[in-house]
């Protein structure tokens, strides 16, 4: 039996593959193949009960993409709402008779077709074709359009229709339209498109003046009038619909059904608000008797894109208005095509079920895709193999799912390149129909699905496929080719060589072995014909502009340096991700060099690892290779299996990173820059791929040790493989390693020899000596006989390598040991060093090259001895140690603690001058502390004698007076001396020279000194707090009898209160300054100056008495009474202080008794002066 015969239906009819809303010709077969599947009965349910109870909201946004059916429904929806009869059936119930399962929904449907009305349904782009839209009434005039065309008039030209509905009006528009065919010679509905040319405009006056009448200006120019005076509008398009309304009968609606309304409308936010603005004003011009039904490959939301606050606010409105949603998905698209297209007939049925009870497992084993990418799923059961066959179940999915993936990419041709030109029922029978003759074992492959849809696809995209039906003889190649061109851009499918293969699969029977090859073998044509192009286990179809790129590619030339460089970052970088490997024995990290082919890459170290790769010369010759390992101790050699693609892989990567950075430009065109940045992702996922294949391959290498093959188990992870063979690298290279044992050494290690006591770390016997002891030390003793010396990092140097391989910290405590037993003596520049110093330069890196270790001086027990008993004399303490060593490093450290007592008596020295005859002191005990230990012991007698009378004559003194009263008296009086000496002056006694003698005293710490200076200060003490109080006692009765003689003045007391109070007050405060004064001269001169202020005090008075009247005084010139006088003013009083009148006196000295007379006379004169001009004496 062939497939053309197992279906019930023929599938060589007519099906039209897209329902387009202006295509009138198949009206009953589109609803009577219409099938309401679940998805939509429920989507279109709300909008039935919307429409048969209006509630306000009169607009439905349909959307969908490719093959989910939209316009086939918006176009039902036209049909059933209207009713339409063809055939003696009435659309709308041959619709409600598919509903099932729903009894509501198809009552919602009857009722609604009951409803009359009428259906414009019309595709916006097609009817747009008269406007652009990118005028802001583009959808405006659209409308306008098809409402003329739907009324008869004439849509091309608005004032032509205009024209035409106002020859409706006067009720003459058919008389017109045959008086215009007499006058003119041709039908109005020709004439009317060029309504311009004069001989039509002719016509027209002569018709209308013969139907209506002459005109005064005739009717010419009649429509351009028209053109002119009328302007479009969204309220006068309502009106114009709502007057066609009620022409009809009650209750009648006018429905507008707009296919592709948001692939017209884009993101112009205009557009969409004027689509709003319409459907609102119809609901509200009509109370809900116009509805606007529209739809849109995406949903609302994504059309608007994205939006500011107030675009948000008109988009709320645009919600509320197309409040109705109905979202298509193409789930049951399968449904939809078993339904129409692949339903069987009943033996075929039979037959079909047959198979499936022998064949589903194996089946199932044939159409298993690999794990990785997006997973589908074969059939489910034997209804689902019946129903699909020859498809399988995954093909309507990721058809589907790769069609919305070329749409993105721009893939397909026409006006609306986003959309494609077929539907998937139309797809699907052109498989059928290539599959007519096939037997009932034969299945649909993937690629047969590319010739349905290869008329709508851009030529440029797919002339990689043209060319290789052209060039390549291999047929199946080119399937394979087409199978690949469909999912190139659904990325989450992935196009290993086994879901290829299943792609592929054509029969229920088939030999899947051979199957496979012979897709490989197809794969490889094709990546070699670079039609595709292999990424890792994914193969990709290449477009022209790819295929060219991948050339060119493949012309770049990278040499092996950059093969190995990659190489390197890839396994040691990537994989083993270590550049130093840890020994589990020691717990130590070990350097390495990196090698790859023998190259070595980066910093050489003692141990190698060199990574032998397909690339090497000797990869096929494994006796050299081993040869090259033997005798080479410290070298590991791993050998990766081979592979074919690992080397393809590794230049392709490096082809193609140095093609996109030499392409990149800025002046490359957007598709160029696209496919360069596809390129760089592609080339990034390579380089994971590679990855994870060297990690792969080194976890399956050969390892080469000292000329033999080291077995060791493989393993999936390279990194451990390398890490477990290395542990056996570092036991041959450093044999005596075991010499440290199994003890890890530390940092931790090194501080606890150093700091602990010798005796607790080995007691006194020198066969405690470790090994590794013995070799460190006998290597310092062979460097000295010599004549070398040894640092800390000749030390390192020579036991880090083979064959040793000890880690530093190791290395340190064997030194610390062999230090603390006495053995060495470590120094710097010259100085022996203590135990602090020695850890410092052990741990320390910058210290260890100028740190040199020397064995260690006997010294005679007499020399530690005496070191010992100077000791306790000169710091009054026994000395602990016992050791020469220790003794003189205890000894150095004492003398440190000295020299910084002294320094810092001598910082004092302004302070405490004495402390600067310790100057001497502290330059030999500075002299001293340079010294290395050694000097200590050796020269004890050059210093002993000058350090112990130092301390006995100057040292101890000072010490007990630092640390007696007696330096705090000292303080005092250094406080006392230093502050205000201003009353001293004024004290007699000798007590103030006492204490400037015992301050300026070189020794004051000697004798009695520092207690007479103490009972000096207290006594002068006294003398100054007496003295001060007899200075104010004097001062305050000072300006007491001033006070008193101020109040007993005569013209005081004709004050009143307040005045008397006011004069007396800074007398009041002069008194209180005095009790408040701790200085001798101030209160003086506070107790002086009230004279003058007494003075100031004695004017203020009188100028605050009341001014006395003038006194007349008689006329002059002999006149005598009755004559008229003058007024005088009375000169004031003024005080003056005796002290303050001139006496001019002709001799400073008096000599005789005359000399007094006369300078009495003189005093005399000027003092009656002063009383003639009205002043007063103050005395």
């Amino acid at each position: 039996m062939k497939l053309q015969d197992i279906f019930e239906r023929d599938i060589t009819r007519t099906i039209e593959t897209v329902i387009k809303a202006d295509d009138q010709e198949h009206v009953f077969q589109e609803v009577e193949e219409y099938v309401v599947t679940n998805e939509v009965s429920r989507k279109i349910r709300d909008f039935f009960a919307a429409y048969n109870d209006y509630q306000g909201a009169n607009g439905v946004w349909i959307s969908g993409f490719f093959g989910s059916g939209k316009s086939h429904l918006l176009k039902i929806l036209s049909y059933v709402m209207e009713n339409r009869e063809f055939d003696g059936f009435k659309l709308g119930e041959v619709f409600a008779n598919k509903i099932e399962d729903d009894e509501m929904l198809k009552a919602d449907v009857i009722q609604a077709t009951r409803i009359p009305s009428e259906s414009i349904l019309f595709n916006i782009d097609q009817q747009a074709q008269i406007t652009s839209k990118q005028e802001e009434d583009a959808i405006l005039n659209v409308f306008y359009k098809v409402l003329n065309d739907h009324q008869g008039f004439f849509g091309g030209q608005r004032h032509v229709a205009d024209f035409e509905r106002w020859l409706t009006s006067k009720g003459v528009y058919a008389d017109f339209t045959k008086k215009f065919e007499e006058e003119a010679g041709e039908s109005w509905f020709t004439g009317r498109r060029k309504y311009f040319d004069p001989k039509v405009k002719e016509a027209i006056n002569r018709a209308l003046t013969s139907l209506l009448g002459p005109a005064q200006e005739g009717y010419q120019n009649i429509i351009k009038t028209l053109r002119d005076d009328s302007a479009i509008s969204i309220l006068d398009f309502c009106d114009k619909v709502n007057d066609y309304i009620k022409t009809k009968p009650k209750g009648f609606r006018l429905n507008f059904f707009v296919d592709e309304v948001g692939q017209y409308i884009s993101d112009n936010t205009k557009l969409m608000l004027n689509l709003q603005t319409i459907a609102e004003t119809l609901a509200t011009k009509t109370k809900g008797q116009a509805w606007v039904l529209v739809t849109s490959q995406e949903d609302m939301e994504k059309v608007v894109g994205d939006m500011n606050k107030s675009q948000q606010n008109d988009f709320s409105r645009i919600q509320a208005r197309f409040k109705i949603k109905v979202p298509l998905t193409s789930a049951n698209v399968d449904e939809v095509i078993e339904k129409r297209l692949l339903q069987k007939k009943a033996e075929p049925k039979a037959l079909l079920a047959h198979t499936w009870q022998k064949q589903h497992s194996n089946l199932e084993t044939l159409l298993s895709f690999s794990e990785v990418g997006v997973q589908f799923k074969g059939y489910r059961e034997e209804k689902n193999f019946v129903n699909k066959y020859p498809f399988v179940p995954y093909q309507f999915d990721l058809f589907q799912q790769c069609i919305r993936a070329l749409s993105n990419h721009n893939a397909f041709q026409g006006k609306h390149a986003s959309v494609g030109e077929r539907s998937m029922l139309g797809v699907f029978q052109d498989v059928v129909l290539r599959m007519a003759d096939c037997d009932t074992d034969a299945l649909v492959t993937f690629d047969l699905l590319y010739e349905g849809i290869r008329s709508t696809i851009r030529g440029e995209i797919q002339t990689s496929i043209t060319l290789a039906e052209k060039n390549l003889d291999d047929t199946f190649a080119i399937k394979v080719l087409k199978a690949l061109f469909l999912v190139k851009y659904f990325t989450n499918f992935k196009t290993t060589t086994r879901n290829i293969s299943v792609l592929m699969i054509d029969s229920i029977h088939i030999d899947l072995k051979a199957h496979d090859k012979k897709v490989l073998e197809a794969l490889n044509l094709l990546e070699a014909q670079t039609y595709v192009q292999r990424n890792g286990d994914l193969y990709e179809f290449l477009t022209d502009d790819e295929k060219d790129i991948e050339q060119e590619i493949k012309a770049t030339d990278v040499d092996e340096s950059s093969v190995t460089q990659l190489l390197n970052e890839l396994i040691f970088d990537e994989v083993i991700r270590d550049t130093k490997i840890r020994y589990a024995e020691n717990k130590q990290d070990y350097e390495f060099t990196h090698k790859i082919d023998g190259v070595i890459l980066g910093r050489e170290k003692e141990l190698v690892i060199d990574v032998i790769t397909p690339n090497n010369d000797n990869y096929e010759n494994p006796g050299l290779l081993r040869a090259q390992t033997l005798g080479y101790n410290t070298m590991m050699m791993a050998v990766l299996p081979a592979d074919e693609r690992l080397l393809k892989d590794v230049r392709l990567y490096l082809k193609t990173d140095k093609y996109i950075k030499q392409s990149q430009s800025t002046n490359n065109k957007e598709s160029i820059k696209r496919l360069l940045y596809d390129k760089g992702t592609q080339n990034g996922e390579r380089r994971r791929t590679l990855r994870l294949l060297l990690q792969k391959l080194l976890g399956e290498a050969d390892i080469l040790l000292n000329g033999s093959k080291h077995e060791i188990g493989n393993t999936s992870d390279g990194r451990t493989k390398v890490i477990n063979a290395f542990q056996d690298l570092v036991k041959i290279a450093y044999p005596n390693l075991k010499m440290l044992g199994a003890t890890a050494f530390s940092e931790d290690t090194v501080k606890q020899t150093i700091k602990t006591k010798m005796n607790d770390l080995f007691g006194t016997d020198d066969n405690t000596i470790s090994e590794p002891e013995n070799e460190v030390l006998n290597y310092i003793n062979r460097r000295k006989k010599q004549s070398d010396r040894t640092s800390l990092t000749d030390i390192r140097d020579q036991f880090v390598k083979k064959p040793y391989g000890w880690y530093p910290n190791a290395i340190w405590t064997v030194v610390a040991r062999l230090y603390k037993r006495g053995k060495l003596d470590v120094r710097q520049n010259s100085n022996l060093l203590g135990d602090e110093e020695v850890l410092a330069s052990l741990l320390n890196n910058r210290l260890q090259p100028n740190t040199l270790l020397e064995p260690q001086i006997d010294f005679d027990p007499k020399q530690v001895r005496a070191l010992k008993e100077v000791y306790n004399e000169l710091f009054d303490e026994t000395c602990a140690a016992t050791e020469a060593k220790d003794v003189a490093l205890a000894f150095r450290s004492k003398l440190n603690n000295e020299l910084t007592f002294v320094r810092d008596l001598v910082a004092q020295r302004n302070s405490y001058p004495f402390t600067a005859s310790l100057e001497p002191l502290r330059d030999t005990l500075d002299r001293l502390a340079q010294k290395e230990l050694n000097y200590f012991l050796l020269n004890l007698k050059d210093f002993e004698d000058e350090l112990l009378d130092t301390k006995e004559d100057l040292l101890d003194p000072i010490k007990r007076f630092w640390n007696s009263d007696q330096k705090k008296i000292y303080d005092e009086i250094k406080v006392f001396l230093n502050g205000d000496q201003s009353n001293f002056e004024h004290i007699e006694g000798d007590e103030l020279q006492t204490l400037w003698t015992v301050y300026a005293d070189k020794k004051p710490y000697a004798g009695t000194g520092i207690r007479e200076a103490k009972a000096a200060m207290e006594a002068l003490s006294k003398k100054v707090l007496s003295k001060l109080e007899e200075e104010k006692e004097k001062a305050v009765e000072t300006v007491e009898q001033h006070k008193e003689q101020l109040s007993a003045n005569a013209d005081f007391l004709k004050l009143t209160e307040r005045q008397q109070e006011n004069i007396l007050r800074p007398l009041d405060e002069v008194i209180y300054r005095i009790k408040g004064n701790r200085y001798i001269s101030n209160i003086r001169q506070y107790a002086l100056g009230t004279n003058d202020l007494k003075v100031r005090l004695l004017n203020e008075i009188q100028n605050l008495l009341p001014k006395p009247d003038p006194v007349p005084v008689p006329g002059g010139n002999g006149q005598s009474g009755g004559g008229a006088g003058n007024d005088v003013q009375e000169r004031p009083v003024v005080y003056v202080r005796r002290a303050n009148v001139e006496v001019k006196f002709k001799k400073g000295t008096l000599e005789t008794a005359q000399d007094v007379d006369d300078y009495v006379n003189t005093i005399r004169e000027a003092y009656l002066k002063q009383i003639q001009e009205n002043k007063r004496i103050t005395l």
